[in-house]
């Protein structure tokens, strides 16, 4: 009896800050320990070469991942985002292709990933559909609009600005690495030094609570899916911009999920209401790097499909165990 009674006795209570800096660590610690075990089977993989490779492949899904993240401290999640990458993408592209300016392009494609991303917003907060239906029913809707609006197939974008953005460096830093680092300082100062920011975090910590204290869960929704809709935008003017060949299966599923899984192996919680934009680059990275490591051991690309399916449910089991865990270390008495 006393042993069991031992077995149930809480966690000692460990102060919250250093939780969260155990946590934010666990992705860095991943993404060392997988270089070193990829180096030392293959040295190819830590070449200065590849490694710059993986980086610049880790562009888009970091963006997107970002997108994800946005929404999953919410409790939520959007389907639709890789599909509208897509969209954006056939939109932009088709407007270039037909002699129309750059900046008109640009708006033309934000304006259709916001109209996804308030769809999103309007359904998950003012009409209370779960967020899983509700991104579910506007992906398709997705899909369907996307072929409509590429009828002539695959567009060759071709744009000096394009080419300077995807292609350029300063310095000799590759220019998408400073465009994710500017979107991610960008997104760190919104969801933690404003008020937005914080009624997100708020809102997928505890609704109830939060809608006790004014937060307003309509509003808020709309705002937090329309962040993510730019955060579409700008993941397809970088896919753009890398590989300027636009056809309706820009994005897809295949980006989709590599952004949730680094967004979750980043340390952000399916559960909501915890999550860091740095996390989340690491996690970025991670994904990149096991893709770009099995590719050169030569691994057929439909397992690799199959790892990266291991690695979200992977991912996952360890957000449910890190919530429990973190459920009992709150509730221990100080």
């Amino acid at each position: 009896m006393a042993a069991s009674a031992s077995a149930r006795r809480p966690l000692p209570a460990i102060p919250p800050r250093l939780a969260g800096w155990a946590v934010a660590l666990v992705p860095v610690l991943l993404l060392i320990l997988l270089l070193a075990v990829f180096a030392v089977v293959d040295p190819r993989i830590a070449a200065p070469l590849n490694l710059r490779n993986i980086l610049l492949q880790a562009v888009p899904i970091a963006l997107l991942a970002l997108s994800a993240h946005v929404v999953l401290l919410t409790a939520g999640i959007d389907l639709s985002a890789g599909y509208a990458v897509g969209l954006c993408g056939v939109v932009t592209a088709g407007h270039l292709s037909g002699g129309g300016g750059l900046a008109a392009a640009g708006l033309l494609g934000l304006g259709a990933v916001l109209a996804v991303g308030l769809g999103n917003g309007f359904l998950v907060g003012v009409t209370r559909l779960p967020p899983f239906i509700a991104t579910l029913g506007m992906m398709t809707i997705v899909q369907g609009l996307t072929l409509l609006a590429a009828p002539q197939g695959m567009v060759l974008v071709e744009h000096g600005f394009l080419e300077a953005l995807g292609q350029g460096s300063v310095l000799g830093v590759p220019v998408p690495l400073l465009v994710v680092a500017a979107v991610a300082a960008g997104l760190w100062f919104l969801m933690r030094r404003t008020t937005f920011g914080i009624r997100t975090y708020a809102y997928g910590s505890d609704e109830h609570a939060s809608t006790l204290a004014g937060v307003r869960r309509a509003p808020q929704l709309l705002g937090v899916y329309a962040v993510a809709a730019v955060l579409v935008f700008l993941t397809t003017v970088m896919v753009i911009a890398q590989v300027p060949l636009v056809q309706p299966n820009l994005g897809g599923i295949t980006l989709l999920l590599d952004a949730i899984a680094a967004a979750v192996i980043g340390g952000t919680s399916i559960f909501g209401g915890r999550g860091t934009v740095g996390g989340v680059l690491v996690g970025a990275v991670i994904i990149a790097l096991l893709t770009n490591a099995l590719q050169v051991f030569g691994v057929d690309p439909s397992a690799i499909d199959l790892f990266k399916g291991l690695i979200i449910i992977t991912a996952l089991v360890v957000d449910v165990a890190m919530r429990r865990l973190h459920r009992r270390v709150t509730e221990a008495p100080g």
